[in-house]
């Protein structure tokens, strides 16, 4: 089990292999992979023109608080051009993932080939993806053939709650500035408030959680869908 989660997680963007110390990282129940298939700890991010705390903030998928005190930056504070922020680690236990890496089906099973494999908008796989073009990907793999944008995918299937959130579940956010309730990003659920998605934030596929502060706030719904509906 401890090869599989290896195989499956040593990844970068494109595709190759990544070192055998991250390796041995990983190999330690005791440690933490990065839901953006870091090494732990903080990477640093250089301010450019028009950013501000709230756009670094949506970028990266974390909260403005917690990227504030990570920064110790006062609540009225601005950003200045040139300057570096570090971005917050955000782990999982490698012990979770290797329970949802057991319990996983086919669907999963498809999904976490992919992967580290990088995020291009308007790509449908299978060397690059965007967020509905892996849901897409990945359901037709699996014989469920998904209509192709992440707001028609939301309104297929029976619609769920969090609470009633099951392992192969579509899940939608609105992870836009404003927050108007209106689809635009899609992942599959994967059990235990975690879910893999084709991120641009992370620049990947990657397994983000929904516990994170960012993804809490913008969650919508999910969608059960099965191959009996055989849609398009």
């Amino acid at each position: 089990m401890i090869r599989l989660i290896t195989a499956l997680l040593l990844f970068t963007s494109d595709g190759t292999a990544k070192s055998s110390h991250l390796k041995s990282k990983l190999l330690n129940h005791k440690k933490a992979i990065s839901v953006n298939l870091r090494s732990k700890g903080s990477t640093d991010y250089k301010v450019k023109e028009g950013d501000t705390i709230a756009s670094v903030a949506a970028e990266h998928h974390i909260s403005i608080s917690k990227l504030r005190k990570e920064n110790a930056l006062a609540s009225n504070q601005t950003l200045i051009v040139g300057s570096t922020l570090k971005i917050p680690d955000q782990s999982i236990p490698l012990s979770q993932v290797l329970a949802l890496i057991k319990n996983g089906g086919p669907l999963l099973e498809e999904a976490r080939k992919h992967l580290g494999k990088k995020y291009v908008w308007g790509a449908n796989g299978p060397k690059t993806f965007d967020c509905s073009g892996f849901t897409c990907y990945v359901c037709n793999k699996n014989g469920v053939c998904l209509p192709r944008t992440s707001v028609q995918q939301a309104e297929i299937g029976k619609k769920l709650s969090k609470n009633e959130l099951k392992t192969g579940d579509l899940i939608f956010f609105d992870t836009s500035k404003e927050r108007k309730g209106i689809v635009n990003h899609v992942g599959i659920y994967i059990g235990n408030n975690k879910f893999i998605h084709a991120s641009s934030g992370a620049h990947k596929v990657t397994i983000s959680s929904l516990n994170q502060a960012f993804y809490k706030q913008r969650f919508l719904w999910g969608q059960r869908v099965t191959k009996q509906e055989k849609l398009r």
